[in-house]
């Protein structure tokens, strides 16, 4: 080969190099990656480079109350309800009124203060924390949410609890958690390949990235792009086992121990699972071979000495009723309208007196 010839296929060879990641970046992987301050997408989408299951989202404040964190908590303020909880009670979803709570202070004029959990997979040692530090006496607080994702109730909830063994919490620790962060990705990567990549497997394994689903719907439930595809975090099916009779019997026996003993400074304890997003879509995936979760088929019927949000029913209402884009269809975390059915529910309009 001539001199002349290696240029002409090396410069060749570099164009169509350029040519392709401009093509697939422009067109595609910039939709993930290349995104605004004001805009997020969900993590499924982003991890599994399916495109067409992105829900761009802006991150928008439309309520006229807003939780209490650390940065604006008064020292000894007092308030109505403490919630303590993972990515859900942190605004994790973003969009509009990522935050439950502000929905409860809002609908019912409450002072809602958000503390994170000390340890994310005992949240115990935080409530009796707050118990033995006297923490809950001061800020008189009548109730106390507990929310956690479904798929991690036997973890955090059916150990053995033993009240004293736990010591005094130092401080609140609490803030605002969400901000939208997006990945510096630049226009020549690997996401380029990994893009056309998994766009083709889905079409004939339906975990083509390992730890993310994707499932076809028997019937449209989303209003953008994809609208009965669905996309599922492994760990929602992969933790199903972990739901037997006896883990929810252990966890809900705590909930009882934890309810008397808040019993005694008035405290009422409520418990806000966010129900798996697979374990609410379960039913309209077509053709689906994994199991159910029967986690709130468990739990119904025991008795609780504390209050118990029935989220699932309250939420699959809604499906029924046609309700689309309830979850975000390319994140874990549910969207606004989850929030808003969730707090107008009878049970807690029961509770706040509205």
């Amino acid at each position: 080969m001539t001199q002349k010839k290696y240029f002409t296929y090396l410069i060749i060879t570099i164009s169509l190099f350029l040519f392709y990641h401009l093509f697939i970046w422009t067109f595609f992987t910039s939709k993930i990656f290349a995104l605004d301050s004001k805009h997020s997408i969900g993590d499924l989408a982003r991890m599994s480079y399916q495109t067409d299951m992105l829900y761009k989202r802006e991150l928008k404040y439309k309520l006229k109350r807003s939780f209490i964190y650390k940065e604006i908590y008064k020292k000894d303020e007092s308030v109505d309800i403490i919630t303590i909880g993972d990515s859900f009670s942190h605004g994790a979803a973003g969009g509009v009124n990522p935050y439950y709570q502000d929905y409860l202070a809002t609908l019912y004029n409450l002072k809602v203060l958000n503390i994170n959990p000390d340890d994310p997979y005992d949240y115990f040692a935080t409530v009796m924390g707050l118990y033995k530090s006297g923490f809950l006496e001061k800020s008189k607080v009548h109730y106390i949410i507990l929310q956690s994702v479904e798929r991690f109730f036997p973890k955090r909830f059916s150990r053995d609890f033993t009240p004293q063994h736990y010591n005094p919490l130092k401080a609140v620790i609490s803030k605002k958690t969400f901000s939208i962060r997006h990945l510096d990705v630049p226009i020549i990567s690997t996401a380029n390949y990994k893009y056309p990549y998994y766009t083709l497997m889905y079409h004939f394994k339906e975990n083509a990235k390992k730890d993310i689903y994707k499932f076809t719907l028997t019937q449209n439930l989303f209003s953008r792009n994809s609208k009965n595809k669905i996309l599922i975090f492994h760990d929602d099916i992969r933790n199903i086992p972990q739901f037997t009779q006896e883990s929810v019997q252990k966890l809900n026996e705590n909930f009882n121990k934890l309810s008397k003993i808040l019993q005694k400074l008035n405290i009422k304890l409520i418990v806000l699972p966010a129900p798996d997003k697979y374990d609410i879509y379960a039913k309209y995936i077509k053709n689906n071979k994994h199991p159910l979760n029967p986690f709130f088929s468990y739990i119904r019927p025991l008795k609780k000495e504390y209050i118990f949000i029935d989220t699932k029913k309250i939420l699959c209402r809604e499906l029924n009723k046609g309700t689309l884009d309830l979850y975000y269809p390319d994140d874990t975390h549910w969207n606004y309208k989850a929030s808003q059915a969730i707090s107008n529910a009878a049970i807690f309009k029961e509770l706040f007196g509205k």
